[in-house]
């Protein structure tokens, strides 16, 4: 980001941030809080670094919010300076219990596949029909299978029951 300041670069960046370095196991590091002794610590924002080296155009969206990433690389792409787009969220391994699971409404589901494009590990398929594995489902912390379904055939399974025994 230093080098793209210097040297006048018209980029946008986009960091995924969950907080976390998931990647070799989900170690702290400056942004979450706690140090390497294991002890609280204050919390390094990205979004202040960021702007400490002279990056005015600095958005952070919620990594759950499909829309709201959109609309910030929209706004982003059409500006003629230099941008960073902070995506975060709450690493999906991190969550514990899923609250309100969704599940796909068998009746409004066309099959599409939509949801399958995301590659959610709780969003399957068998015998062409989608189903969601609520024990692997992280259910109201994400939504994102909601967000992009055309048919509004995934709900809180919670409501497909309270809907089914009517």
């Amino acid at each position: 980001l230093v080098n793209a300041v210097y040297n006048e670069g018209q980029i946008t960046v986009i960091i995924l941030d969950n907080r976390t370095t998931a990647m070799t196991g989900h170690q702290d590091h400056p942004g979450t809080g706690i140090s390497a002794q294991g002890k609280e610590t204050k919390v390094v924002e990205l979004e202040c670094l960021i702007r400490g080296v002279g990056i005015s155009d600095v958005k952070v969206v919620d990594a759950f919010n499909i829309k709201g990433i959109r609309t910030a690389v929209r706004s982003s792409l059409g500006s003629p300076e230099l941008s960073v787009i902070i995506v975060r969220g709450v690493c999906s391994m991190r969550v514990s219990k899923s609250t309100q699971p969704r599940a796909v409404d068998t009746e409004r589901c066309n099959g599409c596949g939509i949801c399958l494009l995301i590659g959610c590990p709780a969003i399957q398929s068998k015998n062409e029909q989608v189903y969601i594995d609520t024990a692997l489902c992280i259910g109201s912390t994400c939504t994102i299978c909601q967000q992009v379904c055309p048919r509004q055939a995934i709900v809180p399974e919670s409501k497909l029951k309270a809907e089914k025994s009517q």
